[in-house]
């Protein structure tokens, strides 16, 4: 039942304790939310250019020319002009209200100041999760359309996923990251992988030059994080997405309005208040809050006939922004790799 009336003071009652409720409020995954909100690549004035929701903002690049193929000098020599692309800064609004009725606790085991906390965290918890999974479709749907080759795997140009054979699937990691290389990505990679090929992973760390097969060496230069996400379906025996560290990040964003704390004599208030609030489990992320109170009979819902309800909503607006490549390659080209594990 909803509005807390199971806790409602109609027989003796207890709380649980701190430990017994962890199990309920497990924190939702998100690995790959982390991941990228630790890049670097995004600049930080996208941001400050949003002065809100529908102002569009454009990021702009230079682009690299084909070769001429030039094989003498000449007096005269003429050339390609540089030139340069823009992009799109897209966000997209998450929000998560709840409700709070002002004398529900007077007859209930919790207390006011417990509900509240209890129906925000459930709100951070719903956000921290639509997040991760719309970072993971995000990724997913920015996988690139070109790629050179390189390692024992194969491109699939249907899917647009790199295929590892099955009697490659010791080396899965490796040919991951060989086909990265190949395709000039060269630096510190991040695998964002699915359950079945990060569970492949840990077996084959553990395989080390001390054992009889080693398996582990295929790890340097790749930090490969579990997700419980899909990633690229279940017809895989394992899969993941594959980036360069800092060319895959998100841009979060709030209202002006909200860069304050929430003054919680106006939130009682009809016309309510704007504020931001931070989480420890998202870091340097601010989050918008919102609140208002209006008069109403909350009698059938674990309150009193007159009664306060106050409305509350937490929201972000987030950006996905992969590094801008041109055709120069190919058409479709992108900074994310889509990698696949191919079953018996």
């Amino acid at each position: 039942m909803a509005n807390f009336v199971p806790s409602a003071l109609v027989a003796g009652q207890a709380l649980f304790n701190e430990k017994f409720q962890s199990g309920e409020w497990r924190l939702p995954d998100s690995v790959a939310l982390n991941a990228a909100q630790k890049s670097l690549i995004a600049n930080p004035s996208l941001g400050e250019l949003r002065t809100r929701e529908d102002r569009s903002v454009y990021a702009y690049f230079l682009i690299r020319q084909a070769a001429t193929n030039g094989s003498s000098r000449s007096y005269n020599h003429t050339g390609a002009r540089g030139d340069s692309l823009s992009k799109t800064i897209t966000w997209t609004t998450f929000s998560e209200p709840f409700t709070m009725s002002l004398k529900l606790a007077d007859n209930n085991v919790l207390s006011f100041a417990q509900m509240y906390a209890a129906a925000q965290n459930n709100a951070f918890y719903n956000l921290m999760a639509r997040l991760d999974t719309a970072f993971v479709a995000d990724l997913v749907a920015d996988e690139t359309q070109y790629n050179a080759g390189g390692g024992k795997g194969n491109f699939n140009t249907g899917t647009y996923i790199y295929e590892v054979p099955l009697n490659e699937q010791n080396f899965f990691f490796q040919n991951a990251r060989q086909m990265m290389h190949y395709n000039l990505y060269r630096n510190q990679l991040i695998g964002i992988v699915d359950d079945t090929a990060f569970s492949l992973s840990q077996r084959l760390q553990a395989q080390g030059s001390a054992n009889a097969y080693n398996y582990g060496f295929q790890f340097a230069g790749i930090d490969v994080m579990g997700t419980t996400r899909t990633v690229l379906g279940t017809t895989y025996g394992g899969s993941g997405i594959f980036f360069e560290n800092g060319l895959v990040a998100i841009e979060p964003w709030i209202p002006k309005q909200n860069r304050k704390a929430l003054d919680p004599d106006k939130a009682a208030q009809y016309t309510g208040d704007y504020g931001q609030i931070e989480i420890p489990q998202f870091p340097g992320v601010n989050f918008a809050i919102h609140a208002y109170s209006q008069r109403a009979d909350n009698s059938s819902v674990g309150g009193y006939t007159q009664d306060v309800t106050l409305e509350v909503e937490i929201s972000v607006d987030m950006a996905y922004v992969s590094a801008p490549i041109s055709t120069l390659r190919g058409s479709g080209d992108s900074a994310v790799y889509s990698v696949g594990q191919l079953p018996a």
